[in-house]
């Protein structure tokens, strides 16, 4: 136990130790176990795809192929860096989920290339493609998803390795809680390659490889879903923000003395929840939407100057602005809460913006209250004020990492440099719009 303790657990788990590491390991290990048997029968028809075994197919011909997957899958490398890259670290346990689902349809589409050759659609209608192109596509297809989930696996779970490393307290080696991970991955794919090239062998019609495959994909996608749900993460992001603010205050307004904890907001979270979405913890019901760190510009095409220039005025002293977008009626109930950031925000206004988007959203979502939504959002700004140090004091003591939030996705694409300059370009913008 000694051998196995010193070679696979990292240092810092042994003086902190954490529940959480040992069963995500455990169904992270066999989730790798899986995958590696389920990987040899992709292995398998991708090899038949590209001609391995079929005398009428020349090497130039498997040369270009693996030349044009690889294509395929440096420009899915390319295009998902830049619309995912600044979402996996707010967003772990769904991308490190997602990597596995974008890992097992390559597996599926990998295994049965062999079978769609004798697929030949286009006998009975030529606007299909042959059973030949239908197998180029498919691993072409399954190159690109296959390069997704490596770009998508390695963000979240870096993300993962820097929780790990991170204790209550002191401070943690990422280095050797990666190294010590990969060294454990290494062991298990081994065991899984070793018992897959006993069996596969076996698993030689079409009806076995399916039951084979439907079984493996099934226990690698459940196990992975195990692993990440006993993930307990002490950073905020939006959904878990939402969480801990609904739990900790009513909606009739009381104030719990505690925070929840984090093993308590992890029960609660949802796997593919949308991060803009607001709900309440009580129910699950959802409130509302809000959407942080959005440009000036796209408020004037949404709201009227009317509503611009009074939100203006209502947060002059706050480094955020809350509008209502997109409402039936340009800035009325029924819209989207935006919200922009000004120059010089810190990380403690995000959490206050979106705290404040929950207040006035509860306050909006209530049939009973018909108060002007100007009004709304300047009623509901000092107590929103006045709670941020006794909610973020609860969650330090709560065990939260209060200090690195993840509440956007990168930098806010525009910053209001000035509440005067943007009052007089919404004022220009409306007579514009007046003279036209």
């Amino acid at each position: 136990m000694f051998f196995l303790n010193s070679f696979f657990r990292p240092a810092i788990l042994r003086a902190f130790l954490q529940i959480t590491w040992c069963a995500y390991q455990i169904y992270n290990a066999l989730q790798a176990f899986c995958n590696s048997l389920s990987g040899l029968l992709a292995s398998r028809g991708a090899l038949e795809g590209v001609g391995v075994g079929d005398a009428s197919t020349s090497a130039t011909h498997a040369l270009l192929l693996t030349v044009l997957k690889d294509i395929f899958s440096r420009f899915t490398t390319i295009l998902a860096a830049y619309y995912f890259g600044t979402s996996l670290y707010p967003e772990t346990k769904t991308f490190r989920y997602l990597a596995d689902v974008f890992n097992d349809a390559a597996t599926v589409l990998d295994t049965i290339v062999p079978f769609i050759g004798s697929i030949d659609p286009s006998r009975y209608w030529s606007a299909f493609p042959s059973g030949a192109t239908l197998q180029i596509i498919a691993l072409c297809l399954s190159s690109g998803m296959r390069s997704l989930c490596l770009l998508v696996a390695g963000g979240s779970k870096a993300a993962l390795k820097n929780h790990f490393a991170s204790p209550l307290a002191g401070k943690g080696d990422v280095g050797e809680v990666s190294a010590k991970d990969e060294s454990r991955e290494t062991v298990v794919g081994l065991s899984g390659i070793l018992l897959g090239t006993l069996l596969i062998p076996y698993v030689n019609t079409r009806a076995l490889t399916y039951t084979t495959l439907f079984i493996l994909v099934g226990a690698h996608l459940l196990f992975n879903y195990l692993a990440v749900r006993s993930v307990v993460l002490r950073t905020l992001n939006r959904q878990r923000a939402c969480i801990l603010w609904t739990s900790f205050k009513l909606p009739s307004g009381t104030l719990k003395e505690r925070a929840p904890t984090p093993a308590n907001v992890a029960s609660k979270e949802l796997l593919f929840g949308a991060p803009s979405t607001l709900r309440e913890a009580s129910t699950g019901q959802k409130i509302g939407r809000c959407i942080l760190g959005t440009s000036l510009q796209n408020i004037k095409s949404q709201c009227t100057a009317e509503h611009i220039e009074s939100a203006l005025h209502v947060f002059g002293g706050e480094r955020y602005v809350l509008f209502i977008a997109g409402g039936n009626d340009h800035g009325l109930r029924q819209g989207t809460i935006a919200v922009c950031f000004k120059d010089g925000y810190h990380s403690i206004d995000q959490l206050q913006a979106w705290i404040h988007a929950i207040e006035a959203t509860r306050r909006l979502c209530d049939p009973e209250d018909d108060a002007d939504p100007v009004d709304v959002l300047r009623s509901t700004l000092p107590a929103t004020r006045g709670a941020i140090p006794r909610f973020v004091q609860s969650l330090a003591e709560a065990g939260w990492e209060t200090g690195n939030g993840s509440m956007m996705f990168g930098s806010p694409s525009h910053l209001i440099l000035g509440i005067d300059q943007a009052q007089e370009d919404t004022r220009g913008d409306n007579e514009d719009k007046k003279q036209r």
